[in-house]
């Protein structure tokens, strides 16, 4: 049975009973082949109609409106559209967290995974229920301007990782292009950079008022500007005395999902891992410590708690905590010690990319901040000095004033340096 455009073919049985009818036409991409669908043996009305629409399809083709693609392909293209319109961004969203990885190809610290779970956990409740291929623009930004999500570096988190999922989905097909369009809410900055740095008395202070056990964590972070978790992961064989270099290698952290036993794990970045150059005035006080309070061998570790192997970087920041209420420095955190430290070696000539490198930041923009905070600090300095080598001024009662308070400040940090004195030289005396 031919028409002008294609043939229906009878297919039968060895009895000659007709079981089902081919359609087909000539591929006009390729002539030497065909193209067929089959129908059953009463649908010849259905083969008629499939062959008038393809015969369409090909005309449109043939004269430049269109591209032709087989049958086949197009219930593919079909099916695979069906499967994008049924996803929903909640199923995504954890096929996103289940294929996560680092740019190395491998699985992200727990740490990490557990703060784009948060981030997830917050889109889900807004985008959970919608299909991903539909969320648009504005729906986005809609979300961003909702407020819903609080804090200071959650909303800029969660849109990064919400520009993440797009993008994979974007590369798997299931949308046309990503809506995220607008960058990053801006993050405020911390007020925890606000916090000025410890001075030397305030950091013995601290670390006289520390257990001692664990007092010489405050000098290590200071001195070398680790992160608490780097100074709980410290072991014997991390100083080289000979080559007179910390190594750090670890940090300390849980299991999958940030769960279980700590244990000593890659550190934060891969920029983290560095040797450092230890002070020579600062090997007898590591050694005094090695000796009085950690174990033999070369795993044993610096920091030895009371309970377990590792210490705690949770026990080890409310020690802190206690020791720097103690000292008269409430505001601080642990954490500003690393910032003391790069600081510090800001201000007595470091370059930014030194800076950078002896921070250790992945980001230079971060170390950056710290060393124009340093700079401009030690720049005000410099012209107060001028100043006051050049200009006599004037005695008024605001110059007067300022004196006072000047000198009662000073007064204050006197009396604190006397303090630890008298604390140290009873020290001396119980022990003689």
């Amino acid at each position: 049975m031919r028409s002008a455009f294609g043939s229906i073919i009878k297919r039968k049985n060895r009895r000659g009973e007709i079981v089902s009818l081919l359609a087909r036409y000539v591929n006009p991409k390729d002539p030497a082949k065909r193209v067929a669908m089959s129908f059953p043996a009463d649908a010849k009305g259905q083969a008629q109609v499939w062959l008038e629409r393809e015969e369409k399809l090909v005309e449109a083709y043939k004269s430049g409106e269109c591209d032709w693609v087989s049958p086949q392909e197009r219930k593919r293209a079909e099916e695979e559209a069906h499967r994008r319109a049924s996803v929903t961004f909640a199923d995504y969203s954890q096929r996103f967290l289940e294929d996560y990885r680092t740019a190395s190809g491998e699985r992200p610290a727990s740490a990490t995974m557990r703060k784009k779970k948060e981030a997830v956990r917050h889109l889900d409740e807004y985008f959970g229920d919608m299909l991903i291929g539909e969320i648009s623009e504005g729906d986005i930004n809609k979300w961003l301007d909702g407020g819903s999500i609080k804090g200071r570096y959650l909303p800029h988190r969660a849109y990064q990782v919400l520009k993440a999922i797009m993008r994979k989905a974007l590369n798997e097909g299931l949308v046309a292009e990503s809506p995220c369009k607008r960058p990053c809410p801006h993050v405020s900055r911390s007020k925890q950079s606000e916090i000025p740095a410890a001075t030397p008395d305030e950091l013995e202070a601290i670390y006289r008022a520390m257990p001692e056990y664990s007092r010489i964590s405050v000098y290590l972070a200071a001195v070398f500007g680790l992160r608490i978790s780097e100074v709980c992961a410290l072991q014997r064989k991390s100083f080289d005395f000979r080559r007179k270099v910390l190594r750090i290698r670890h940090s300390v952290g849980r299991g999958e999902g940030d769960v279980g036993e700590l244990m000593l794990k890659d550190t934060k970045t891969e920029s983290s891992v560095a040797d450092l150059p230890i002070p020579d005035d600062f090997i007898p006080l590591i050694r005094e410590h090695l000796d009085a309070h950690c174990e033999p061998g070369a795993e044993a570790m610096v920091i030895r708690p009371r309970r377990g192997r590792i210490m705690s970087p949770n026990t080890l920041r409310k020690q802190f905590d206690d020791a720097k209420r103690a000292a008269g420095r409430p505001d601080l955190h642990f954490h500003t010690l690393r910032a003391t430290a790069i600081t510090a070696a800001a201000q007595n000539g470091a370059t930014p990319k030194e800076t950078q490198l002896f921070g250790r930041h992945a980001d230079a923009e971060i170390s950056l901040n710290l060393y124009q905070r340093a700079t401009e600090t030690g720049s005000r300095k410099v012209a107060n000095s001028v100043f006051h080598a050049l200009v006599k001024p004037e005695r008024t009662e605001e110059v007067v004033r300022a004196e006072l308070d000047e000198a009662e400040k000073q007064l204050e940090a006197v009396k604190l340096r006397v303090r630890t004195l008298r604390d140290e030289l009873d020290g001396f005396c119980a022990h003689s």
